[in-house]
């Protein structure tokens, strides 16, 4: 009998290792060219790309609980031959990723529903796109998908940023912040997501109140609405999917995934959120509502291993 897992996450080659240079040699001089590249350097293993963090760190969830909570697939546009390099590396990096699509040429996105995908992760915007455009469809329902960039600040391997790149401009990060050598560490191995609220975790419905008739129509609305909840924003399935993670850890592993809420909504107008989320029965294991303050502060002090956030200048100010 096949594995169940409670998470699917694919990845592209491009997202998981630094492919910088020979994707420099594939625009530029072409296939042939790219392909004599990867089998002169075939032996020599791609060095973490900008989401390798993050799948190191879900993949030790299943090493650390003796369950295979979650499954890495890696899809590439790679034919067999050419994607024998980023097989090496896998094994070099010692990544226990067994499922791989390499579907010479072919875009990738035609098998995230087969391999039952959750998230997905790409450096190539149309991928994105391509998902995001259709997620209300029975192709790619459910899925989350984003688009992996590199980082401002190229010397941390552990930072990195991701965008939904869709048409109303919803973007994530993913930000090792650096964090007070004053703070209380936290433990060791732990992975922390951060979701922001509005058009992340719930539909970006308050934001659009609030863009046409600011704060005052934003309070008014949500005082209307509060005992109505939220539609689901893009990352609410994955959320949904982390707790599951959660529950299957245990008691004893329970500290290894930590979920925040960091959101520029203030006690005013919270209580839709509040009930949203029993609706939902969604737990979030902190929750800090700024109330329209920079974010940063509290994203070091979280130092997260992903933040998902719709808005570009929350992200630039946290790298």
């Amino acid at each position: 009998m096949p594995p169940s897992f409670k998470l699917v996450v694919c990845i592209t080659s491009t997202a998981l290792f630094d492919c910088s240079t020979s994707h420099e040699i594939w625009l530029n001089e072409g296939l042939e060219a790219y392909q004599k590249y990867q089998r002169a350097n075939i032996e020599k293993p791609l060095e973490p790309g900008v989401g390798f963090p993050l799948v190191q760190s879900l993949l030790a969830l299943n090493k650390a609980t003796g369950k295979k909570l979650i499954d890495v697939v890696l899809v590439s546009r790679n034919d067999g031959e050419s994607g024998e390099r980023v097989r090496n590396s896998i094994t070099h990096h010692k990544l226990p990723i067994l499922r791989m699509s390499f579907t010479g040429g072919t875009d990738v996105t035609r098998y995230l529903s087969a391999w039952k995908c959750d998230l997905f992760l790409s450096t190539e915007e149309n991928q994105v796109r391509t998902v995001l455009s259709t997620t209300g469809s029975d192709g790619f329902k459910g899925i989350a998908a984003g688009l992996v960039v590199p980082s401002i600040n190229k010397a941390a391997s552990t930072k990195f940023n991701l965008s939904q790149a869709s048409d109303n401009n919803k973007t994530m990060l993913g930000n090792n912040v650096s964090v007070s050598s004053q703070s209380n560490p936290w433990p060791e191995g732990q992975l922390r997501i951060v979701f922001d609220g509005d058009g992340v975790l719930f539909s970006d419905e308050a934001e659009i109140v609030y863009q046409k008739g600011g704060l005052d129509a934003l309070r008014e609305n949500e005082q209307n609405k509060k005992d109505i909840s939220l539609s689901q924003g893009p990352m609410h399935m994955f959320a949904m999917k982390l707790q599951e993670i959660q529950k299957e850890l245990g008691n004893d592993n329970r500290a290894m995934l930590r979920t925040f809420l960091v959101t520029s909504r203030d006690h005013a107008v919270t209580k839709r959120l509040f009930h949203t989320l029993t609706e939902w029965k969604l737990k979030i294991d902190e929750k800090h509502f700024v109330g329209g303050l920079d974010k940063t502060p509290f994203l070091r002090a979280i130092d997260p291993a992903i933040f998902f956030d719709d808005s570009m200048a929350n992200i630039k100010r946290a790298m």
